[in-house]
Parts: C-alpha cells; sequence; structure tokens
C-alpha cells in the first residue's frame, strides 16, 4: 500500500471525517476503488476518535505450512472422491469389452478409498486449525498465502467446469452421450462447482466478515464428512473386505504359478520330445525350469498328473471362487476349494 494513501487515511480519521468521506475524495484524486478499499480495511471501524490500525497478515512459514496442508489435502481427496465415483460408474454400467479391466477397476477403487481415508480427515483437521487460528487472529483472513492458493483453488475449479462443459457439448454433437458419461459429467461439474461457490463465497466474506463465527463451518464440515462417508462405505462395500482382498492376491497368484508351469511344460515338450513324469523334472532344463512349483501359502505342491501323451492335468487348491466382477473369465475359472485344468500339449518330435 502507498505510504502517502495510508498517511491520508490515517490523518482523515484522526480528524473524524467518516469513511465515504475519504472514499470519495480519493476517487477524486485518481486512486483504485481496490486501493481505496484496502487502505480503509488497515484501520479498524470503531467509535474511538484515533484510528486504530488492523493486525496486519502475516507471512509465517507455520502459517504457510497450514495452508499447503490444508490445500494439498483438499486437492487429493477431491481427486480420490472423483475417481473412485468414476470407478463405481465403471462397474455398476460396464461398456461391452470391459471385461478384462474390472481386475484394474477394483484396485484402482482401493486405491482412491485409501487416499480419501488419509486426506479428508487431515483436510478438516487442518480447516479446524485454519478457522481456530483466524478466530484468534482476523488479520490471517487476508493471508497473502491463503488468498493465492484460493485463488489457485477457484482458477482450477473454473478450468474443470470449462472442460466438463466443453467435453458435454462435443460427446453431445457427436451423439455418444451414455448414462455413464452423463453421470461422471455431472459428476465432475458437482465437484468443481461446489469448490468454486464455497471458496468464492469464503473470500466475499472474509472481506467483508472478518470477524465471522465457525458455526456455519461446522455444520457444513457435517454434510461434508456425511457425503464422503457415504460414498465411502459404497466403495468399500465394492471393493471388499482387506481378508477377502488378501486371499483374492493368493488366488491370483496360485493362477499365475499354474500359467508358469504350463508354459515351462510347453517348453520341455519342445526340448525332449515328450511330457515329464514330474515336476520335478522341468527342473533339467534351464529353459523349463519351474520358480514356484509348491503353494506360496499352504506350501504343497501344485497338481500335476500326465493324462496321455498330450494332455497334462495341474491344479490348486483355492479359498475363493473366480469372480466375473473381477474380469476372470475363460480357461482359468474355478470354485473355492481344490480346482484342476486339463491342458494339451502338442507332441513335438524329438530333433
Amino acid at each position: 500500500m502507498s505510504q502517502p494513501l495510508n498517511l491520508f487515511v490515517h490523518q482523515a480519521l484522526s480528524q473524524g471525517l467518516s469513511r465515504e468521506q475519504i472514499a470519495q475524495a480519493l476517487e477524486k484524486g485518481g486512486w483504485s476503488p481496490e486501493e481505496i478499499r484496502t487502505a480503509l480495511h488497515a484501520y479498524v471501524d470503531t467509535d474511538l476518535t484515533l484510528p486504530v490500525p488492523r493486525k496486519s497478515a502475516s507471512t509465517s512459514p507455520k502459517e504457510a505450512f497450514l495452508f499447503l496442508v490444508l490445500f494439498s489435502s483438499l486437492f487429493t481427496w477431491m481427486f480420490a472422491i472423483g475417481a473412485t465415483t468414476f470407478d463405481l460408474l465403471n462397474l455398476w454400467l460396464p461398456m461391452p469389452g470391459e471385461g478384462e479391466r474390472l481386475t484394474y477397476l477394483i484396485s484402482s477403487l482401493r486405491s482412491g478409498i485409501a487416499s480419501m481415508l488419509v486426506a479428508f480427515p487431515l483436510f478438516l483437521f487442518m480447516d479446524h486449525l485454519a478457522t481456530a487460528e483466524a478466530r484468534r487472529n482476523p488479520g490471517q483472513r487476508i493471508s497473502p498465502i491463503r488468498r493465492w492458493l484460493t485463488y489457485l483453488t477457484l482458477f482450477a475449479a473454473a478450468t474443470a467446469l470449462v472442460s466438463d462443459l466443453i467435453t458435454l457439448t462435443l460427446t453431445f454433437l457427436e451423439g455418444e452421450i451414455t448414462l455413464r458419461f452423463f453421470l461422471k459429467v455431472s459428476m465432475v461439474a458437482m465437484l468443481a462447482g461446489s469448490a468454486f461457490a464455497h471458496y468464492l463465497l469464503q473470500l466475499r466474506k472474509d472481506e467483508t466478515e472478518p470477524s465471522q463465527t465457525g458455526t456455519s463451518r461446522g455444520k457444513g464440515r457435517l454434510l461434508l464428512a456425511g457425503a464422503v462417508g457415504i460414498v465411502l462405505a459404497i466403495a468399500i462395500w465394492n471393493a471388499g473386505s482387506p481378508l477377502k482382498a488378501k486371499l483374492y492376491r493368493q488366488d491370483k497368484q496360485r493362477i499365475q504359478d499354474l500359467v508358469a508351469i504350463k508354459d515351462r511344460i510347453e517348453a520341455f515338450n519342445q526340448r525332449q520330445g515328450h511330457l515329464p513324469a514330474r515336476l520335478e523334472d522341468l527342473n533339467r532344463e534351464p529353459d523349463s525350469f519351474v520358480e514356484h512349483a509348491t503353494d506360496g501359502v499352504t506350501r504343497q505342491p501344485y497338481h500335476y498328473r500326465v493324462v496321455d501323451p498330450t494332455h497334462v492335468e495341474i491344479g490348486a487348491t483355492f479359498a475363493l471362487p473366480s469372480s466375473r466382477t473381477r474380469g476372470e473369465q475363460g480357461f482359468w475359472n474355478h470354485e473355492a476349494g481344490p480346482a484342476t485344468f486339463c491342458i494339451e500339449v502338442k507332441a513335438t518330435p524329438n530333433i
């Protein structure tokens, strides 16, 4: 703020002139409304005859840490809730040919859940600290760091809204709008629009009501926590329990081991011209060496039996049945418990 401007406002207030009179005089002097507002805001409006200076906003490392963590956690959980909603829509409304992507969707869903479980409580805690600090130090509401990050959030939200509308319009013109696409666009618009409206309103309140209480913010936090909690509950229900996820990973490893054994049997048959009598025979050659011939959990050897000169039977004991929701379709489908798979190995003459 200009030193002559600040000195003039201080002297004018000391002489008992009203803020309206001071503003009109400064306008005639060519000062902009923003400069006038900033100069007048530097002094508290009281009944005292002397102007009371308002405490200026600090730019301490503590304040920078507080707002950087606050806004970074905000971006993290908002992105996570959007990504989680997208994954849920992809699971509920799959498109033709997306069966092989369902395993990835479950993994992505769990990633979004983890991000929300960590980032959202951190955001609420940091927002509570920032609100409490603003009550103790009203000047923090006009902190340069806070205002820069708030305007950055407004920019990101506005960019998301514009991009969302462009995508919706383009897809509409191409005649490819589906229910899933419309719900995704609506979700982005709701998240970006609510963030934009909230922080724009907060900026205006900070300028006009620097001493507002945190009652309304407390109610807002409860509503927000409820909405995020609903999304989390639905996502956790669809992703399955941690125990089920662990069992699924174990079964997936068993399938990978059986596929590797199948490949090694084919390599052995190509080199030797006959099928191995036992799995241990595969380890005679480097090309057919089996790294995992036993179950990594039960430590029991995988099932192996020669059916005829061109067929073998391999198998394992699985904890869970195959699930179509995870994209497990085809040859390696299985139920819970022991399962065997008959592999055809074409005879190869020994050269």
